[in-house]
């Protein structure tokens, strides 16, 4: 991982800090600064300014690659070739950081990023204000495919907020999980000095300076090597939740302390700080967002552990088991096709309703076989909307049976288990994990070409649970998030999208579920909840993502859900159940 977090804004300011920053290939990537250090552990590196001389130290120097090496590398980008500094006209147009943008020449071009710093030089900028209105947007921008196109990945946060702790520690680990470099400014105009000097150290150069170094006790050290020393491990434990132990441990594997006063510069604290971030890797897939490392001396212990599944096992050194049960989903969904998410972040949007719809459009085709897996295990409703509520399930040595709809469609839910169907399932999340993974390893499928898991609202214990075990077992082909047209719910399908992409969930699409009332007797439609943001529409435009439909209400599906009917043969000419054939149509194209 490379991760530098600028906490100074005057730090690159100098000529000899400038000059000094060209870093290239092969181990020495700026701006990933870590492979620098990763690469040569068994000797000091330091970084010194063109000009110094020092009759024991060889001195090396090197270049970045240029234009056509890079593109002959793989790592192009789209701004042409004239050498300029090219800007993102739809997303960068009027943006004041342009007008202080004045020793280099820019231009404007159609490319992933916001600003081309070189043919491998990609940056990203961000204002805190606008992260904290849109949280989603950060994780669209670093996940595309056009921004991920480059070998050095900046996001360039603009700090104008004054709070922004919360802000600043979340952009951190993003750029920590996804491989960028976080770099923070405090005005436009630092932004500009930024962007600058990006583009004009594409060809300057590096000298590196190596100078063997005897690695003794610290007896030996003097009186300056132990306050560097001490300034250096000061430094890690006020970075992020590492223990004095752990900075020691991690200083003395990677470095050694009878360095010069260079360690106490700030510019080899940003080295350090990419290094530590490389070697505090070892973060479980579902551990929480303050997870301190398995290898740390505070796992299971410090206040980032705190729920974690894995915590009991960290406690004990030996890090989280694998799973037994993993290998067994594996085989039980080894004969299903596709796997599709049905999410919504608030209740009572459709999404049960849009997935036994859903379902019953796709087996419309009786030579696809399709299933629904429930596992909104508090509020289970596909047996009732299926016409199925009265149905056992059967256990034999294959597992449990589904309960068959049709020829080609079944369902799986927990309100077959119940001894009463007005019984409360009131369960705490583990009991909850534990039900999800026996539905995953237990239920015999059989042949399915696509499976519809229909999950509660919000971002619980049940989904990451569930993704977890599908990721673990195999590919999940994506979600279908389900709104309404109300900025209520949309708030919390933003959160639904924030969620997809942290866990590296595809998203399908979205539906917007209501977008207007079908009248039963004339058939005119209205209007239900007008939109005072734009809707899904505006929204999936913000997000880039797809719009799949706008199904209208018709209160003939309710009725026929109620009654637990299939609503294609009661209503098969409505407009609602045209909808929802067209809406499987576009989801079979995309899983092609």
């Amino acid at each position: 991982m490379h991760i530098l977090h600028f906490h100074c804004p005057k730090i690159l300011r100098s000529s000899s800090i400038r000059s000094s920053l060209k870093l290239a290939e092969p181990h020495i990537q700026f701006p990933q600064f870590s492979s620098l250090l990763v690469s040569h552990t068994n000797i000091t590196n330091e970084l010194v300014a063109a000009g110094e001389d020092d009759e024991d130290e060889t001195t090396t120097t090197t270049q970045f690659p240029s234009s056509s090496s890079a593109a002959d590398s793989g790592v192009v980008g789209g701004g042409g070739g004239s050498g300029a500094l090219v800007v993102n006209r739809r997303r960068q147009e009027g943006n004041p950081v342009l007008k202080y943008v004045r020793n280099v020449r820019y231009e404007w071009g159609d490319i992933g990023p916001d600003f081309e710093c070189g043919p491998t030089f990609g940056v990203v900028y961000l204002s805190f204000k606008y992260h904290k209105q849109h949280p989603e947007y950060v994780y669209t921008r670093i996940n595309g495919k056009a921004e991920n196109r480059y070998r050095n990945k900046v996001l360039l946060g603009y700090c104008n907020m004054e709070e922004p702790r919360h802000v600043l520690r979340e952009l951190n680990m993003i750029c920590f999980r996804e491989a960028w470099t976080l770099v923070v400014v405090y005005t436009v105009e630092e932004a500009a000095e930024y962007i600058e000097l990006f583009k004009t150290t594409q060809k300057k150069e590096i000298t590196i300076k190596k100078k063997a170094i005897d690695d003794g006790g610290d007896s030996s050290m003097s009186d300056e090597r132990r306050r560097n020393r001490e300034s250096a491990i000061g430094f890690l434990t006020a970075a992020r939740s590492i223990t004095k132990t752990d900075a020691d441990r991690i200083f003395k594997n990677l470095f050694s302390y009878q360095c010069s006063s260079f360690i106490s510069s700030p510019f080899y604290r940003f080295l350090l700080l990419g290094s530590v971030s490389a070697k505090m890797s070892d973060v479980p897939e579902d551990a929480n967002a303050g997870c301190p490392g398995t290898g740390s001396a505070g796992a299971g212990k410090a206040s980032g552990c705190a729920g974690c599944p894995n915590q009991g096992a960290c406690a004990t050194g030996q890090g989280p088991p694998p799973d037994a049960d993993v290998p067994k989903i594996q085989d039980r969904f080894s004969r299903i096709k596709h796997k599709i998410l049905i999410l919504s972040g608030k209740g009572g949007v459709g999404k049960s309703t849009l997935t036994s719809n859903l379902a019953r459009a796709l087996a419309s085709d009786p030579s696809k076989q399709v299933a629904i897996l429930d596992v909104d295990i508090c509020g289970p409703s596909q047996p009732r909307m299926m016409g199925v509520e009265d149905e056992e399930v059967h256990n034999s040595a294959d597992g449990w049976t589904p309960v068959g709809i049709q020829p080609n469609l079944t369902l799986m839910s927990i309100a077959f288990l119940l001894g009463d169907k007005n019984d409360a399932v009131i369960w705490r999340g583990a009991r909850k994990n534990g039900m999800i993974k026996q539905f995953l390893k237990d239920v015999d499928w059989g042949e399915v070409d696509y499976l519809l898991i229909d999950t509660p609202p919000g971002t619980s214990d049940e989904h990451i649970s569930l993704v977890q075990f599908l990721l673990q077992a195999g590919t999940l082909d994506g979600a279908l998030i389900v709104s309404t047209p109300q900025e209520v719910s949309l708030l919390d399908v933003r959160k639904e999208v924030s969620f997809c992409i942290k866990t590296k969930v595809p998203i399908l699409g979205v539906v917007e579920n209501m977008a207007r009332f079908v009248c039963p007797n004339c058939a005119h439609t209205t209007l239900l909840f007008p939109t005072s943001t734009g809707g899904a529409e505006k929204m999936c435009q913000d997000s880039n993502l797809e719009l799949l439909a706008q199904l209208p209400l018709e209160p003939a599906l309710a009725k026929a859900l109620d009654n637990g009917q299939d609503f294609f043969e009661t209503n098969p000419d409505s407009t609602l159940a045209k909808s929802f054939m067209d809406l499987a149509e576009k989801v079979k194209a995309k899983l092609k």
